[in-house]
């Protein structure tokens, strides 16, 4: 039986999103024939899933991102356009990018690749919405609407992920 992570969806041809896999989904994992794993927590990989990862030569990134909090904590802008850079990078591809439940942070990043995509703002909030459920929280729908991709943000591959496009 193949148990794919809580909260597992394809964002683009070759780009998934997730919550942190356990290891009953790790032969899903295998099946996606991943290249790259993007872990976006402020905390440390679980030792279960890091063996996982060299066991299989996936390329392993982790970036220590805080969750957006009223009143005065948000995601920095940098590490965000940073970590899409490596999202939109095809040499990462097929990529996945897990936060711990897939929720709020991985939330965000797909919000802002939706808004390089040109999807309106009511549909990016509608997906997230349908991820959070009922954790919604109005500071990551704030983060998302006012993200702008700095124009230093390099991508030295840029997938057809932008353009909502397989290659």
């Amino acid at each position: 039986l193949m148990v794919p992570p809580l909260n597992f969806a394809m964002i683009s041809p070759g780009v998934y999103r997730s919550g942190f896999p356990n290891p009953r989904s790790h032969p899903f994992l295998l099946q996606q024939r991943l290249r790259t794993i993007i872990y976006v927590h402020d905390g440390d990989c679980q030792t279960y899933h890091q063996q996982f990862i060299r066991d299989n030569d996936i390329n392993y990134k982790h970036f220590r991102v805080a969750a957006n909090r009223e009143p005065f904590v948000e995601m920095d802008h940098a590490m965000v356009a940073e970590i899409l850079a490596e999202l939109l990078d095809t040499r990462n591809h097929p990529v996945l990018v897990h936060c711990n439940r897939g929720i709020r942070r991985v939330g965000c990043l797909v919000g802002c690749v939706r808004k390089l995509q040109g999807w309106a703002m009511t549909a990016i909030f509608d997906e997230y919405q349908r991820f959070s459920g009922t954790k919604i929280r109005i500071a990551d729908q704030e983060f998302i609407e006012v993200f702008k991709s700095p124009a230093h943000m390099e991508v030295q591959h840029p997938a057809a992920v932008v353009a909502g496009q397989a290659e």
